[in-house]
């Protein structure tokens, strides 16, 4: 699992939020899980999250679920024509490069917004299982993730990761369809 972090880790059990007067709010810590993938439709989701819900003291962890795409296909396995290890390294190290990019891409996103967190790349059969989880294994308060606005069709053959999270995350679950209007930057 590769792992960046940004910020630093409160030792307080409670973060204390000025209100109205001399009132104080007191919000116990959460752990917000973000799902992105890089598209745009998370990117929105991500600062949706920041300019509407997120609070001080919100521990923000950006899961990114790793899917290996190699240049070559099942065949490799029946080539004979070079070794196994020569196909299978290359791609595999292109694969790891891009990944690694992807995360520090994400890393760089926390930073910017000042928000404490780090970003997770998990692999899994299938991003929806990974995400539910990663977001188990985290204790995550909730879960913010985009979506892509597949037909019902084409979600009907392909599945949707944000309809499967819906379905399986045993904790809330906010998903953000990209909307132009002010505020909200993409």
């Amino acid at each position: 699992m590769l792992k960046f972090a940004y910020g630093h880790k409160s030792h307080s059990s409670d973060v204390r939020v000025p209100s109205y007067g001399d009132l104080t709010e007191t919000f116990p810590p959460r752990t917000v899980m973000v799902a992105m993938d890089g598209s745009e439709d998370s990117r929105f989701a991500f600062h949706w999250y920041v300019q509407n819900i997120h609070r001080p003291g919100d521990r923000v962890v950006i899961v990114f679920a790793v899917e290996f795409h190699s240049e070559h296909d099942s065949r490799w396995l029946f080539s004979f024509t070079e070794s196994v290890e020569e196909k299978v390294g290359g791609s595999l190290d292109k694969e790891r490069a891009r990944h690694l990019e992807t995360v520090k891409k994400f890393s760089k996103l926390l930073e910017n917004s000042k928000i404490l967190g780090e970003v997770n790349a998990i692999d899994s059969k299938s991003p929806g299982e990974g995400i539910v989880q990663a977001a188990k294994e985290i204790h995550a308060s909730f879960i913010v993730t985009g979506t892509r606005g597949l037909g019902k069709v084409r979600r009907t053959i392909l599945g949707s990761v944000s309809d499967y999270i819906l379905r399986h995350a045993p904790m809330p679950v906010v998903v953000c369809r990209y909307v132009e209007k002010k505020g909200c930057e993409k």
